[in-house]
């Protein structure tokens, strides 16, 4: 029997990734020397246990580290659409999402805003997603977005309580994904593929704020993204990806479109495996885990059916 050809896509929030002397936010949120290279060590640690083939990332500052630490690991083609802002000398906010690939990254561009139309007053990303076209082998040309959608931070106002910058954070990351999901539609009218969304959505798709994104299509022909653990036929009930506090909650996702849904006639991938590596969340070595990421890590691999 032929072997079967598989593939695995990974989410992974970097948590700061930052080198130094630059400080994150804070002038004095900085790793020394040695924090820094134990960091960068889990992190390639980590994401070796994954063996993913197709990677997204977030909180990445340092763009140039993060692209050698994951050529290091096996991982040559790499890309951004975004620059870290800096506000002030050497400190460092809003980090971009990236990409990392084993497979040629052929074409890269970001997702843009809507434009603003009936005087409505639609927002720009917080931070840019991605887009990106792979050539894999055996299956041909696929689509791939990483997104990092707005955190549920209040957004500054003069509101002593937060209850109006909540809200505004809100609104945000509702624009975000309204905008991620009409410019994944349109292009997927375009040229349908394979196509992938991962990252970092701060809040649980079952909430009214992200449902835009899974709203099925109306058409069979039109892009359908689904929450892959869904179409993962396992027992195990599903494992929080973040914790605040004692509370697990579910915030990172890796939404695929009909192609991988057996229930579809054309279906081209099948889900064999879903992974979330979060040892580093519940059972944490004070030495191994000290500079870890805050988030679990995902993974998802998929037989090549074509």
């Amino acid at each position: 029997m032929p072997e079967e050809k598989t593939l695995t896509f990974a989410s992974a929030n970097l948590f700061n990734f930052l080198a130094p002397p630059s400080a994150c936010y804070e002038f004095d949120n900085i790793y020394d020397s040695q924090v820094w290279q134990d960091k960068c060590r889990w992190t390639q640690h980590a994401l070796t246990q994954l063996n993913a083939d197709i990677i997204g990332l977030q909180e990445v500052f340092s763009i140039a580290c993060a692209r050698d630490l994951m050529a290091e690991i096996g991982y040559p083609y790499f890309a951004t659409v975004d620059e870290p802002e800096v506000e002030k000398d050497y400190i460092y906010s809003k980090p971009v999402v990236a990409l990392a690939s084993r497979y040629p990254i052929t074409s890269c561009k970001a997702v843009p805003a809507l434009v603003n139309h009936d005087h409505l007053n639609i927002p720009t990303f917080s931070r840019k997603p991605i887009c990106a076209h792979i050539d894999v082998p055996d299956l041909g040309k696929i689509t791939v977005y990483v997104c990092h959608l707005k955190s549920q931070r209040p957004t500054e106002t003069d509101d002593p309580d937060q209850l109006v910058g909540r809200w505004l954070s809100t609104i945000q990351r509702g624009w975000e994904a309204t905008m991620l999901r009409a410019f994944m539609h349109a292009e997927y009218a375009k040229c349908p593929t394979p196509t992938v969304l991962m990252g970092d959505m701060n809040q649980s798709l079952n909430s009214d704020i992200l449902a835009s994104l899974t709203e099925p299509a109306c058409s069979i022909t039109d892009l359908n993204l689904k929450d892959s653990w869904l179409l993962f036929d396992t027992p195990i009930s599903r494992v929080p990806t973040h914790y605040h506090f004692a509370k697990g909650n579910v915030l990172d996702y890796l939404l695929v479109s009909q192609e991988f849904d057996p229930n579809w006639s054309c279906s081209m991938l099948e889900i064999a495996n879903y992974i979330v590596l979060d040892k580093h969340l519940i059972n944490p070595h004070s030495q191994q885990d000290r500079y870890a990421s805050d988030h679990a890590f995902i993974a998802l691999t998929v037989n090549v059916l074509v």
